[in-house]
Formats: structure tokens, C-alpha cells, sequence
């Protein structure tokens, strides 16, 4: 699973020189403070991400090449592989280059999308990404809430040939996924720089986790480099820059990150939070206005957000709402309302939610746990 770091830290101002990043072909300048961290060690290349042993490239080809005299299409041969590979890995939080995941045969679903991506270059075939959002898992480390999303590769048929005159909304390929989910909520897909840039934000924030700020800083500010029009770096550049007492820059990098996508749900929320220790309450309240009215189709984002406003409950019950006009299979959310309408005493709206969390569960464990808070409802 990919770690997007979020949230928590409340810190004094620190005014700094700062110096900006400029993509000439993007147009963006960044502001960061360079000042702050010290650049102590250079950032893996794009070749060792991607590279393998010459001992892991033999056995690979023998493998694959047995798969496509079998009669299987490059594709398949590849997805065939990796299938039989996935059978022998060990799902963990680490982000790996492709070398170390083939050979240690653990690692998280980034970690797998980079050996299909280095195996594919090895054999010519075409990717692309995809991420899928869930229901969020969360991690508490040191003052950081982390959660997670997935990511899909797609590997194309390249011996399709489009139809003149046919217009086709996608090409075919195969979809290795390592990890699927129920009820999960594919997003469209995106491009190598994409992924590439959300590999060095992980990297950043696993660093960040681990009280690494200047290795943080320079891995997150690499995933600028190949994509400066990331939201979700700009938005982990501007919790690093908070982190170290500059919230000056922090809030610069963080309205820029707005600018470019002011429907961002995260990035608008830890700006939130940094406005919220100067005690700027028109500014928190205009934000808070403008997420309440946001429209978003991925009940997952809501959910998430619902979830951090756990000590505001009419601003999760909103969340939850907004997350179940989306998905009304989504049980989560009526957990959520029925705890939040039970500490109210509402125990008619407590009790209805919870039927509705029933009628939308399939396990047994979960169904018994349901029936049973609902007879204790009913007896009150």
C-alpha cells in the first residue's frame, strides 16, 4: 500500500530566505527553503529503481520465454509471471527498487508496480497506472497520520491495432493488481512521471516518519523535479516546511498546491490545520465552507475525512453523508453516524444506521457484532 503522509503537527513561525524550484516547460515556481536542510546524500537514480541483477534477468527470461512458447502473448506471459511471483510475496509497508523486491519477495503494492515496470521494459511492452482508493487504513507514527492508497499497472497487447475509424475508449491489456479490495473506486489512469514522482514522495515520507527531515526534503523536492504540478508533493513539501518552524513557506507551497487544484480535499485541509495555530478563524471558516459544498464522486475521500474530524462530530456527520450519497453500500459510514448519533442519544437515528450497516455486511463476524449492538439499542 502507498503512504500519503497527512497531518497532525502544531509548531511556531520561523521567517526564512527561501529559494524556488522553476520548470520552465510547466511554468511553476516553487518556493522552498533550502536553507533548512542539509544535502547529505543524493537520491536514487531512475536507472536503480528500475534495474535488475544480470543473474535476476536470466532467470526471468527463462521463465518468460518457456511462458511464450507455451503459445501465451507477451502480455499474458509477463502476467502469468508476475502471478506465480505475487504467490511467493510477502505484502510490507517498505517501498522497494525492483532489484531488492524480486529478490527479498516483500515489499507494498509500489514496490510490486515497479518490478512489472522494470519487467516490462526488459521485454517492450507498454504500461500505464492507475491508483484505486479504498476504504483508508491508517497509521499513527511519532505525530503523523499516514494512509494508504493502491496502485494498478496495466499492461498493454501490443499486438493490438486500432480499426480505422473505430474510436476506442481504451487499449487492451491486463490490469496487475496485487492487492484487490471490495467496494474499491478506480481512478483514471496516469503517467510514468505520475508514478515516478510518487515514488520519491513515499520514499519522503517514510523518511519524514522516521524523523529524516533533510532526507525528506530531498527526495519530496526530486518528486517535484519530475512533476511540479503535484499536488500531493507540494502538499507533503508544505507539512515538511511546517514541521521545521517555516510556515511561511509552508503556507506558500500550500496555496500554490490549492491554485492548482482548489477541489483538493487533503491539501485544503492541512492548510486548514496550519491556519488553525495562528488562530485565523475567517480563514478556516471560509476553507471549511468551501469543502462542505465540494463534490467529489470517491465516497473513500469523504470517509477519510470524516475520520480525522472524529473530535468535530457535525462536521464528520456531513462527511460521512457526502460519503454515502456517493456509495449507500458503504457500512463504514453508517458505523460512524451511529456512534456519533449515540453519543447524541439519538437512539432512533443510532438504531437505523446500524440496520443499514447490517443490510450491507456479508460477514458473519460483523453481522453478529451489528445484531447484537442493535438488541442492546432496542432494550435502552
Amino acid at each position: 500500500m502507498l503512504k500519503l503522509t497527512a497531518i497532525i503537527l502544531f509548531i511556531s513561525l520561523l521567517s526564512a530566505c527561501s529559494n524556488t524550484i522553476v520548470d520552465p516547460e510547466a511554468k511553476i515556481d516553487i518556493p522552498l527553503n533550502n536553507s533548512l536542510f542539509t544535502f547529505t546524500e543524493a537520491v536514487i537514480s531512475e536507472q536503480d529503481i528500475f534495474s535488475l541483477s544480470k543473474e535476476q534477468e536470466a532467470d526471468f527470461f527463462e521463465e518468460y520465454n518457456k511462458l511464450k512458447k507455451e503459445g501465451l502473448e507477451p502480455h499474458v506471459a509477463l502476467a502469468t509471471y508476475l502471478q506465480r511471483f505475487k504467490n511467493n510475496f510477502t505484502f510490507y509497508g517498505e517501498t522497494n527498487v525492483a532489484q531488492k523486491s524480486l529478490s527479498e519477495k516483500k515489499g507494498n503494492c509500489l514496490s510490486l508496480s515497479i518490478l512489472t515496470t522494470a519487467l516490462t521494459r526488459l521485454v517492450g511492452l507498454k504500461t500505464s497506472y492507475r491508483e484505486v482508493t479504498s476504504a483508508p487504513i491508517f497509521q499513527k507514527n511519532n505525530q503523523f497520520l499516514s494512509s494508504s492508497s493502491h496502485v494498478q499497472t496495466i499492461i498493454y497487447d501490443p499486438s493490438f491495432v486500432p480499426e480505422k475509424g473505430l474510436i476506442y475508449l481504451t487499449k487492451p491489456g491486463i490490469v496487475i493488481d496485487y492487492f484487490p479490495v471490495k467496494n474499491s473506486e478506480k481512478g483514471p489512469e496516469f503517467s510514468f512521471n505520475k508514478f515516478l514522482s510518487m515514488y520519491y514522495r513515499n520514499i519522503a515520507g517514510d523518511a519524514l516518519i522516521h524523523n529524516k527531515p533533510d532526507l525528506a526534503f530531498v527526495y519530496g523536492k526530486e518528486a517535484l523535479r519530475i512533476l511540479p504540478s503535484s499536488v500531493e508533493a507540494l502538499n507533503f513539501m508544505a507539512l515538511l516546511h511546517k514541521t521545521e518552524n517555516d510556515k511561511l513557506t509552508s503556507e506558500k507551497l500550500y496555496q500554490l498546491g490549492i491554485s492548482l487544484d482548489e477541489k483538493n480535499i487533503p491539501i485544503i485541509r492541512n492548510y486548514m490545520i496550519l491556519l488553525l495555530t495562528e488562530n485565523r478563524m475567517a480563514e478556516v471558516d471560509f476553507y471549511q465552507k468551501k469543502l462542505n459544498t465540494l463534490e467529489n464522486p470517491n465516497p473513500y475521500v469523504w470517509l477519510e475525512q470524516a475520520y480525522k474530524s472524529h473530535k468535530d462530530s457535525e462536521q464528520a456527520e456531513i462527511y460521512f453523508k457526502k460519503a454515502l450519497k456517493n456509495a449507500p453500500y458503504l457500512k463504514e459510514a453508517y458505523i460512524g453516524l451511529a456512534k456519533i448519533y449515540f453519543k447524541r442519544s439519538e437512539m432512533k437515528l443510532a438504531k437505523k444506521m446500524l440496520e443499514n450497516a447490517l443490510k450491507w455486511s456479508y460477514k458473519k463476524e460483523e453481522q453478529q457484532l451489528y445484531k447484537m449492538k442493535l438488541s442492546i439499542l432496542s432494550a435502552a
